[in-house]
């Protein structure tokens, strides 16, 4: 049985949550609404994608040049016709009404091209698109879309489970109603320069999700110069992706949320439930504001120069949660910026098992968790982080203003990263504001600077005992709380002023910090990385401690 889940051998279950509108706004601060508004600019085109635009040459034509000839009846003839469409509606922009899910064949390779023009619109009565076989991570082809949007879909559930008035544990709601613009089983869906507006899976529900698209046993689901809006669902806001291979490139998710809440997990309190998917389970959803990953079977899941901004969950994970079962899975991010997403836990990911973990170049800014976890709460990886800032997060009643570790590996490292002004600001018994857990990897070249709590007892801005590595810096000596030196982050650590700058765009693809030019950052670290966050060259023999030269 596969589901979304929540699993830590080393935490209890988790309760039901939905974070309340006040309290967001409370947490969220003045610098993160500016993120918001579109002050860290997103990264369009930084990553060289693995798939382009296919050709339309020789297509079937939908349409005689007027926006009454292009319809849904007419496009799904064409697609039972043709395996290349495009349309001719006119030179304006033209919306398709579509009533009738379009049932897309998986067993040949359909090309469905809108040229800039087309919106298909479901006016949230239905799913727009299925694409379907009955086989499990077999089928090599399905559908590519480009060039097209798709909006108000509706995935509507049919198998609802209620609440057990005798255990608030148990889980409940729809255990169908998966992909709200897209439903793919067993088949290749390739989206390029697509946009998903405000469409909606079925919500709560502990396994169900996928407001724009959900992807069942399928081998490769590769998102490219795709825009993601205002979609929803019980988990995975805009994408939901069930034992199926992910790439998303140079991509856009704004404002996606997972209404449902508790998460999902298995025994526990929930020992003895019936369950939605399954005995023993707990929850309703609420994980990956923007994207819930789950599986055994699935390989690689791949980020690379996309933006997650102002998305929330109601469980774990504001913008991406990942979990593999079973072996761990290789997930990367690069290049890619997370700025002002919310959840109860992990503002920006949740991730498990995986193995590596590379976090490459990019940038975790304003990311508001209502307990722990500001940035990331990470479990059971192999946590490789490279030329990475880390500023403004907050974990507003826990621990791990930026990182919370759970079992990490020792296989792992943190190389030249930033982690500044990050924040476990709930008070006495809520701190460790830049990283929280053993750190079982060596640190290097790496700054920790004025990542505060209000625990005047406990570490300010790492965990009890320190890490290993080398020409790392942290500041400040004390705790502004209570006055007591603070832990050392990582043994034999240097404390000094690194006399850091604002997060902003200094080039590159994504914000920043840059030290001054005074600053003791400069020529102390060693062995650094080639280039630097923004694709800066560096002297690695003698280069500037943190993600910036």
């Amino acid at each position: 049985m596969h589901r979304f889940l929540a699993r830590s051998s080393a935490r209890a279950p988790r309760a039901a949550f939905r974070l309340a509108a006040p309290l967001r706004t409370t947490l969220l601060g003045a610098a993160a609404v500016a993120a918001t508004a579109g002050a860290l600019a997103a990264p369009t085109r930084v990553c060289v994608a693995p798939i382009v635009s296919s050709s339309t040459a020789g297509a079937f034509v939908v349409g005689n040049g007027t926006p009454a000839s292009c319809t849904a009846a007419a496009l799904q003839s064409a697609i039972n016709a043709a395996s290349v469409i495009k349309f001719n509606c006119g030179a304006a922009a033209t919306t398709i009404p579509v009533y009738t899910t379009l049932q897309v064949p998986a067993t040949r390779s359909t090309v469905i091209d809108g040229g800039g023009l087309v919106t298909l619109d479901a006016g949230g009565r239905t799913r727009l698109i299925e694409v379907y076989s009955a086989n499990y991570r077999a089928t090599r082809t399905g559908l590519t879309l480009q060039h097209i949007t798709l909006a108000n879909g509706k995935a509507a559930g049919t198998k609802y489970v209620a609440p057990n008035s005798s255990n608030a544990s148990c889980s409940f709601g729809w255990a169908d109603g998966a992909g709200g613009a897209i439903y793919v089983r067993d088949a290749v869906l390739h989206t390029i320069d697509v946009t998903f507006r405000n469409n909606a899976a079925a919500t709560p529900g502990p396994d169900v999700g996928g407001g724009a698209i959900y992807a069942l046993g399928s081998v490769d689901v590769s998102v490219i110069s795709s825009t993601f809006d205002g979609n929803s669902g019980a988990n995975g806001g805009a994408v939901g992706l069930l034992q199926s291979d992910g790439r998303v490139y140079n991509s856009a998710f704004t404002d996606n949320k997972a209404t449902g809440s508790g998460g999902n997990y298995v025994g526990g309190a929930a020992q003895g439930c019936a369950g939605v998917a399954g005995a023993n389970q707990g929850g309703a959803g609420g994980n990956g504001g923007a994207i819930v990953i789950d599986g055994g079977s699935d390989v690689n899941q791949t980020v690379c120069g996309s933006t997650f901004s102002a998305n929330t969950a109601g469980a774990f994970g504001g913008a991406l949660f990942r979990t593999a079962d079973g072996a761990a899975r290789p997930t990367s991010f690069d290049r890619s910026v997370f700025q002002a997403n919310q959840a109860k836990t992990g503002g920006a990911l949740y991730v498990q098992n995986a193995n590596p973990l590379s976090i490459t170049a990019s940038t975790f800014a304003n990311n508001v968790a209502s307990t722990s976890a500001g940035a990331a709460d990470l479990v059971n990886d192999n946590l490789q982080v490279t030329n990475t800032t880390f500023s403004g997060n907050v974990a507003g009643k826990g621990v791990g203003g930026a990182l919370q570790l759970s079992n990490a590996s020792a296989s792992g490292f943190i190389r030249n990263a930033t982690f500044s002004g990050n924040q476990s600001s709930g008070g006495p018994g809520y701190f460790s504001s830049a990283i929280f857990g053993a750190m079982s990897f060596p640190v290097t070249n790496t700054v920790f600077a004025n990542n505060l709590s209000k625990d005047g007892g406990s570490p300010m801005q790492c965990f009890f005992s320190p890490g290993l590595g080398t020409d790392d810096v942290q500041w400040p000596v004390k705790r502004p709380v209570g006055g007591l030196n603070d832990n050392l982050c990582v043994t034999g650590i240097r404390f000094a002023n690194p006399l850091l700058g604002a997060l902003g765009n200094n080039g590159g693809y994504t914000p920043t910090i840059v030290p001054a030019s005074t600053s003791p950052l400069r020529k102390s670290g060693h062995d650094c990385p080639a280039t630097d966050q923004r694709g800066v060259a560096r002297n690695t023999a003698q280069c500037t401690i943190g993600a910036v030269e």
